[in-house]
This record gives structure tokens, C-alpha cells and sequence, in this order.
């Protein structure tokens, strides 16, 4: 039962039961003003088969309307007043293009008829609402489809929010308690559950379906830690700021209506994007390759010229899921640097060769990644591809940033490129993860290419 409790809490079928709903009491609301015409006109108008083929229309239409005034969000449906004022306007809206278009068609429909439907469908339209609220409310009331809350964070913000949240107890809300690092437990209308420690046993013992971050004295990565050793649980994570830099895909803002929070959602990427991402990557870097390949040929020749040693230069990193693999560059630097040793970050650089200031500058020291990437172990954009011995000192949720390959190029090119330190400005790899689309990489395609063309912070 509890299973099915849980099944019926999703977003996902509450909106389902909504569309429906409205759809059901769009048709009674039909009905009954088609009914009540016939009984109270001087005649009868056209048959109800004249109107059964546009009810479909009328209905799709209805729900597109009602989705764009929000009315299947959940922080639009705890507040009745505002729900019955968007669901009167959502209406009279649709009626009005439904007439429009009739009229475009020259269809000769009963303008009486319409005038019953407008007050009809708000009256039901509500109604039905109101039963959805009504008996959802009844459930809770029983102890079914409760949502357990855990704060993190017991003073003041922590307590405020608590506050908050106790105002809508009524749809289900119910705190079950505080954990803090810091202060002191005390004796208060909410229990204290002990430190973020026990996190991970407080929410499999009390059955936690959704945790709140309120402590703004923690870490962007605590809160990452936290959220990562809790990731095979069936709970959601919530922080309540204003302001929160990492990680910010897939987010629900406001979903208790009044409290700002950003609600971390696992990663929903399909396989569609993932197959035409590979194929982007692979016709891309076919082009690239036969474009490059007299100015590769000629590279080759300027380094040979230019000092001592091989003309590409192959370097450890770490790809998705862990895997080693060896990275490929032209040459820029002399011989006898090791290779556990941090690319250069300045131009002045003694490594430096001659012709690798140029290849730096103009990135064309990266052109063999392309080989890289045909063979999948890179991609055109993603993370940063890292070495192995700065990969071993990662801490658990830094690993994240290895499920997906990395790029030739990514947020933290087009954003800084070697301005920003290889191995501390994860964020940027985070916001790319969670975010990835197809538009977002030929986004950073593009503003890459204007970032070589400029050389902005190439060495």
C-alpha cells in the first residue's frame, strides 16, 4: 500500500489524473449546456452528432491553454483562490478561439448554446478541482500520501522554513525533524535527529521523502557529498537559497508555494541525445579532419624544424566511467617535461618551443583530439579531460563529473579556458552535466570557435 501511496505522489500521474479530470468535466460541462438549451429554446438546434467531432479539438485545445497558465503545476494548484481565478480565465480564453476558428470556418453553430457552455465549463472545470483537492485532502488526513520532510539546518533560517512549510500541512506536509552540525540540540516543537552523519539512516528510519538544505554555512560540496551518498534513495533534495551556483539543471523552483528552493533531480538524459550526440561528433570531426589536414601537414613539418622529439605528444587522462586512455596533442613543449606536470599558465613559460606558442595561442596543439574523439573516447564538448593522479584524489561526488566522456572543448573553455585552475573549478563541469542538450553543445561550439579566434586565455 505504501508503494502505491508513493506511486499516486508523483508529480508525473497527479498531472495525469488532472488532465483527465479536466477533460471529463469539459464534456459533462458540454453536455449539460447542450441539454439545457434543447429544453429551454423555442426549437431545437443541430444534432449532438454536429458537435461530437470537434469535442476532441475542444479538449486538446482546453489542455494546452490550461498547461500554458500553469494550471498543472503543483505550486499553482495549493493556492485555491489563484487556481480558480486561472481556471475561469483559462476557460473563457479557450471558448473565445473556439469561436474564433468557428467563425473562420464559417461553421453555424448555436450562439445560445455557447452562452450556456462559458458559465457551464467554469462551474464544472472548478468542480472537478475541488474533488481532486477535496479527496486528496481526506487521504492525508488518514496518513496516506504524507510527505516526510528533514531539515538540515536548525537555526534560525531552518526554523523559519519549518514555519513555512507548517502552513501547508494540510496537503501533506509533515516535518519529522532537524539535523545540524553546529548547534546544540534543544527542546522545541520539532525534533533533533542528530548530525549530517546519520543522514543517510534518519531518512532510510523515518521514511524521509524530501530533505531541505537550511544552513547556508555549508559547503557547496558538502551539499554535493550529501546528495551523492543519497542518491539511491527515493528522496529529494532541496536547497533554500536565493542564489545557488552548482548544479543548477533540472530544477523545480517554488514547488511549496512561497519558499525559493532548487530541487536536485537525477539525470534524465535519453538515449536519443546521447546517439545524436555520437553522430554529431563523428560527422563533425570527419569534416574537421579532411579541413585540418594541410595545416596538419605543415604543423608537422614547423615542429620537426623547430627542436628535438615526436611531433605529437600522448598524455594519460581519465575518460568516462573511469577509463584510461591516452590523449593526443601536437607537441608544444621540450623535452624532458614530465608528464605528471600542470600545463603551463603562463605564456613566458620556458617549455615552451617556439612554434608551441603559436599552437597554444591558436589551439591548433589540439587538433589530433580528433582521433580522439572518432574513436570515442572523447567527445566535441564535455568536461575536462583529467589526469589520473589529480582523478585518485577525487572525492566521491567529483567522480560524477566521469559519467559522461570528456570534450575537446566545454564551459570551462569558452568561460576562462586557463584562467581557471585544471583541478578546483569543477562547477562549470557540474552545470554541463546536469544542463547537457544538443543546443547547449553547438553553443559552446561556436563560442569556442570566437574564443580561439580571439586567443582569449590561451598560453
Amino acid at each position: 500500500m505504501k508503494n502505491l501511496v508513493r506511486f499516486i505522489d508523483q508529480k508525473g500521474l497527479q498531472v495525469v489524473i488532472l488532465v483527465a479530470s479536466d477533460i471529463f468535466w469539459y464534456c459533462v460541462a458540454f453536455f449539460a449546456a447542450y441539454y439545457a438549451r434543447n429544453n429551454i429554446g423555442p426549437s431545437e438546434i443541430q444534432p449532438l452528432e454536429f458537435y461530437l467531432g470537434a469535442i476532441p479539438y475542444m479538449s486538446f485545445l482546453l489542455i494546452i491553454i490550461f498547461y500554458l497558465n500553469g494550471l498543472y503545476e503543483q505550486k499553482q494548484r495549493i493556492n485555491k483562490i489563484s487556481e480558480i481565478f486561472l481556471v475561469t480565465k483559462a476557460a473563457s480564453f479557450t471558448l473565445l478561439l473556439i469561436m474564433a476558428g468557428s467563425f473562420l470556418e464559417k461553421v453555424d453553430y448555436s450562439r445560445a448554446l455557447v452562452l450556456l457552455f462559458w458559465p457551464s465549463s467554469i462551474f464544472f472545470l472548478n468542480f472537478g478541482r475541488y474533488l481532486i483537492r477535496y479527496t486528496k485532502k481526506k487521504l492525508m488526513k488518514r496518513g496516506y500520501g504524507i510527505i516526510n520532510i528533514l531539515i538540515i539546518g536548525a537555526g534560525k533560517p531552518g526554523k523559519r522554513l519549518a514555519n513555512e512549510i507548517e502552513e501547508y500541512r494540510d496537503f501533506g506536509y509533515n516535518i519529522v525533524g532537524f539535523l545540524d552540525d553546529r548547534v546544540k540540540p534543544r527542546k522545541g516543537r520539532y525534533k533533533f535527529l542528530g548530525q549530517t552523519i546519520h543522514l543517510m539512516e534518519v531518512i532510510k528510519k523515518r521514511n524521509i521523502h524530501q530533505v531541505f538544505i537550511s544552513d547556508p554555512s555549508i559547503s557547496h560540496a558538502k551539499i554535493l557529498e550529501m546528495i551523492h551518498v543519497c542518491e539511491e534513495l527515493p528522496v529529494k533534495f532541496k536547497v533554500v537559497s536565493d542564489l545557488f551556483e552548482i548544479v543548477v539543471g533540472n530544477i523545480d523552483i517554488n514547488e511549496i508555494e512561497g519558499i525559493p528552493s532548487i530541487d536536485f533531480k537525477k539525470d534524465s538524459v535519453n538515449i536519443v541525445y546521447r546517439i545524436a550526440k555520437r553522430i554529431i561528433d563523428i560527422l563533425l570531426c570527419g569534416i574537421g579532419c579532411i579541413v585540418s589536414l594541410p595545416f596538419s601537414i605543415i604543423i608537422c613539418l614547423l615542429i620537426k624544424l623547430d627542436s628535438k622529439g615526436p611531433i605529437l605528444f600522448s598524455h594519460p587522462r581519465v575518460g568516462q566511467h573511469g577509463k584510461h586512455f591516452r590523449m593526443y596533442k601536437f607537441r608544444t613543449m621540450h623535452l624532458g617535461t614530465k608528464e605528471e606536470d600542470f600545463a603551463p599558465t603562463d605564456q613566458n613559460d620556458p617549455r615552451i618551443t617556439k612554434i608551441g606558442h603559436f599552437l597554444r595561442k591558436t589551439s591548433f596543439d589540439e587538433l589530433p583530439q580528433l582521433w580522439n574523439v572518432l574513436r570515442g573516447e572523447m567527445s566535441l564538448v564535455g568536461p575536462r579531460p583529467e589526469m589520473p593522479f589529480l582523478v585518485e584524489k577525487y572525492t566521491p561526488w567529483q567522480k560524477k563529473r566521469l559519467d559522461v566522456k570528456p570534450g575537446i572543448t566545454g564551459l570551462w573553455q569558452i568561460l576562462g579556458r586557463k584562467d581557471l585552475p585544471l583541478a578546483e573549478n569543477l562547477e562549470y563541469d557540474f552545470y554541463y552535466i546536469k544542463n547537457r542538450s544538443l543546443i547547449l553543445d553547438f553553443v559552446i561550439i561556436f563560442k569556442t570557435i570566437i574564443v580561439v579566434l580571439t586567443g582569449r586565455g590561451a598560453y
